[in-house]
């Protein structure tokens, strides 16, 4: 196992939280980051995406960008592939947009 710790930052749409989401959007982005990410080997920021020129993908070690290629050989190290660790955070935030959701239904 890596000693190497991966972080990935992901700019989320408001508009994944429905035709409101920009009054939810930060909420979610700070609850979502007090959730342990299943992967020891990666950190995920989630933050919200108000700028659509920057990249919905980022990846840092040791707090520096590194490029997708630098990053696939980082996660090689533990037999993933960067694709497939953005399936996992993929799925991760669909569960927990579904999740936010529910619960602010629940409020109503």
């Amino acid at each position: 196992m890596s000693y190497l710790k991966l972080a990935i930052r992901f700019r989320l749409e408001p508009g994944c939280l429905g035709p409101t989401g920009t009054d939810y959007i930060e909420d979610f982005c700070r609850l979502i980051n007090r959730v342990d990410f299943t992967y020891p080997f990666v950190t995920l920021d989630v933050i919200p995406r108000y700028d659509k020129t920057l990249p919905e993908w980022e990846f840092l070690l040791n707090g520096k960008l590194i490029s997708e290629e630098q990053a696939e050989r980082v996660l090689s190290v533990n037999d993933f592939t960067v694709d497939s660790m953005e399936e996992q955070v993929e799925q991760f935030l669909t569960l927990k947009v579904e999740q936010f959701m529910l619960s602010l239904k629940n409020k109503r």
